[in-house]
């Protein structure tokens, strides 16, 4: 084996290991703030959904804005592109996949974490 194969099977080691470990989705709540220095590209983050604030729902019991709430207790409005199912109002907590616009979240994915 020469040198340049070495180097590349040690180089997708070491991708594997951080892919695992760093890349691995987490149930930790994350923070607003990192999402809103991403700009405009669409980040994964896990938030506590702010039931006291309620839902707002279309004509077919769908949600499509709600409230949550971050890892520092930062609260931002959730507006989802597609509606979400009724169930959205039992979750605790939940993945949201988007980006931030002032304290707006603009989501195009919601996934029940428990």
């Amino acid at each position: 084996m020469n040198n340049i194969t070495k180097v590349i099977i040690a180089g997708l080691v070491l991708f594997g290991i951080y892919a695992a470990f760093v890349l691995a989705p987490s149930d930790e709540l994350g923070s607003f703030e990192k999402i809103r220095a991403g700009g405009e590209i669409n980040q994964s983050i896990n938030v506590k959904v702010d039931k006291t604030m309620g839902f707002e729902k279309d004509r077919n019991g769908n949600i499509f804005v709600f409230y949550a709430r971050d890892k520092n207790n930062e609260q931002a409005k959730i507006r989802l592109n597609e509606p979400a199912p009724a169930e959205l109002a039992n979750a605790e907590f939940v993945e949201i996949l988007g980006h931030m616009h002032g304290t707006n979240f603009v989501a195009i994915r919601v996934s029940k974490i428990n």
